[in-house]
């Protein structure tokens, strides 16, 4: 009997931990590859001309959660020495009332954002695309969590291919 009932407070838990994550995901599309000849300790983040319509509340998430992920111990300093370049150049949230009422097969939101790298001199060092969705969660889950996504991709992206 206690058995049954861990497992149920198990299945509980996993049904509750995926409906406040939300079922959001991001890939990353390499553009053109980094030659791998500079790294840097330090790294500038630069907002550029994006080509579409985004909320300003989503666009300061996005270059928040991104610092976050870039800055962190033992990861980038704020510098000169790479800088990255983003700019979302599609962006449809889609319906967070029908990812609720119809669950992941309707609404979904998605987004692109362009990446490129500089060093100091304005050379380009590498180009991607970032793409993000959000399919579910809670409530019909929150574009913030592609978002989330998104930034975690760019920052590994960057972390690997530029961090001295």
């Amino acid at each position: 009997q206690r058995g049954s009932f861990m497992r149920l407070l198990n299945i509980v838990g996993a049904l509750a931990l995926l409906a406040v994550v939300g079922c959001a995901s991001a890939t990353t599309k390499v553009l053109a590859p980094s030659a791998g000849a500079v790294k840097s300790s330090t790294l500038t983040i630069v907002q550029g001309q994006d080509t579409v319509q985004v909320d300003a509340e989503y666009s300061a998430y996005f270059r928040e959660e991104l610092a976050k992920r870039l800055y962190a111990e033992g990861a980038f300093k704020e510098g000169p020495g790479v800088t990255l370049t983003y700019r979302f150049i599609q962006l449809n949230e889609g319906s967070r009332a029908a990812r609720y009422i119809v669950g992941p097969i309707a609404g979904k939101g998605s987004m692109s954002i362009e990446i490129v790298y500089t060093d100091g001199n304005g050379a380009e060092l590498a180009r991607t695309e970032t793409g993000g969705e959000i399919s579910g969660g809670l409530f019909g889950g929150s574009f913030k969590s592609a978002l989330d996504k998104a930034a975690q991709e760019t920052a590994e992206y960057a972390r690997t291919n530029f961090l001295q």
